[in-house]
């Protein structure tokens, strides 16, 4: 979020007014922290939030300040959210760090840990700044434990990865909004944790300007959203999933984590990767001691290739989960020209696309997001055995895409990942 300065706080009071009616209660409220030990703004200090949540209590613990980002305020509310967590970080010169926080959640008054079913944290206006000789680049952590997490893949300013216990949130483009709001939603991802009494937060930022220290001020909000053009990406509930071509149908299979916590088991299918619509409803046995196995037959496919994926839903906590996406492709007659997608994950810096083909054929390529927008057209021609095509052309942020490969004897198309 963009540096303090009398101009940002007249902007911040303009889109507060202006999109009021986009901002949402947070599941959970962070107003006037106590410190209740350690020093003021330092390491090991930890600071009371009473009544975060009905009968619930939070404790937040400075862990500790790596590569050059310092805390300056706990939390502020002058702008932003009173509800939400917004502490101000100082980002010295060519920086890259943050400041590591823990939210323990205790019973109101004590300090008794208190799970939480659901806990959502939503990183807000993850946003930079450019200067003459460099730019900042503010980049958030939150601890990923057993949920799942959201965020907009089109269009975007964010890099999201998940390393193993965490999720990274880093702005890629420098680019600043002025002001703390949630209508930006191509600054922001959320994370949900389910069934826990604890969790981390890292802020931070990197610098690579020289021209001086810049105090930021950030915003962790405790609520879920809504994202256009959004992948919901799992944590670990899918432990298995397949499909093959059987009976003139498709078999899928696949098993549940033993520590699953969904009632509901949504098959959704498409036929291009992208418009899944779903085709039948499983009842979960929730049984929390073995993986829970599961088959279904889809006996109604009439095209050559079909895209499945699972949506789990937990109906009591109103939550759900979206598996990862199969490609099936049925034995149809008149297949002897097949074209086979071999690599699904590319380096942006040189996308390289290769084609196994079964004849030499023209072939037209086209690149689109999941909205649709087209972001590359190509022609290119194809020999019979492997072929790679260069990409140079293909000038789009990481994320999920699909590629649709196009010869007059057969069409494929397929998700890609672009990294």
């Amino acid at each position: 979020m963009k540096r303090y300065s009398t101009h940002v706080v007249c902007l911040i009071s303009i889109l507060f007014i202006l999109h009021s009616e986009s901002f949402a209660q947070p599941d959970y409220s962070f107003k006037n922290p106590v410190l209740i030990s350690g020093t003021d703004l330092q390491t090991g200090a930890v600071y009371k939030f009473s009544n975060v949540k009905t009968g619930v209590d939070a404790n937040i613990t400075i862990m500790g300040s790596f590569g050059g980002i310092t805390l300056t305020a706990i939390d502020e509310s002058w702008t932003g959210f009173d509800e939400a967590f917004q502490p101000f970080i100082k980002v010295e010169t060519n920086s890259n760090g943050y400041v590591e926080f823990k939210i323990d959640f205790v019973s109101s008054s004590t300090e008794v840990p208190m799970a939480q079913s659901m806990v959502p944290i939503t990183c807000i206006d993850v946003d930079g700044e450019g200067f003459s000789d460099g730019t900042i680049f503010e980049q958030d952590q939150v601890e990923y434990l057993n949920g799942f997490y959201d965020f907009s893949m089109t269009g975007s300013n964010l890099q999201v990865t998940n390393p193993p216990g965490w999720l990274n949130i880093k702005n890629t483009s420098g680019f600043s909004y002025n002001g703390i709001d949630t209508s930006q939603k191509d600054v922001m991802a959320t994370v949900v944790n389910l069934n826990v009494s604890s969790i981390k937060v890292r802020i931070g930022a990197l610098n690579t300007s020289g021209e001086g220290t810049q105090i930021r001020f950030r915003s962790v909000y405790f609520q879920r959203f809504t994202y256009s053009n959004s992948i919901l990406l799992p944590n670990r509930t899918t432990v298995r999933l397949s499909g093959n071509a059987k009976n003139n149908g498709v078999e899928i299979k696949g098993a549940l984590s033993a520590s699953h916590t969904f009632d509901r088991m949504i098959i959704e299918r498409s036929t291009d990767g992208v418009s899944m619509l779903p085709i039948a409803e499983i009842t979960v046995a929730n049984t929390n001691s073995s993986e829970y196995p599961f088959t279904y037959f889809d006996n109604t496919t009439t095209g050559p290739v079909y895209y499945y994926r699972l949506r789990l839903v937990n109906t009591v906590q109103r939550i759900y989960e979206i598996s990862n996406t199969i490609m099936v492709k049925l034995n149809t007659a008149g297949d002897g020209k097949e074209l086979k997608l071999v690599n699904t994950m590319m380096n942006s810096n040189n996308p390289v696309l290769t084609i196994k083909s079964n004849s030499d054929e023209e072939a037209s390529m086209q690149i689109t997001d999941l909205s649709g927008r087209v972001i590359l057209k190509n022609n290119a021609r194809i020999y019979s055995g492997m072929n790679s095509i260069p990409l140079s052309n293909f000038n789009a942020a990481h994320g999920y895409f699909i590629i649709t490969v196009a010869t007059k004897q057969n069409t494929i198309s397929q998700k890609i990942i672009i990294r």
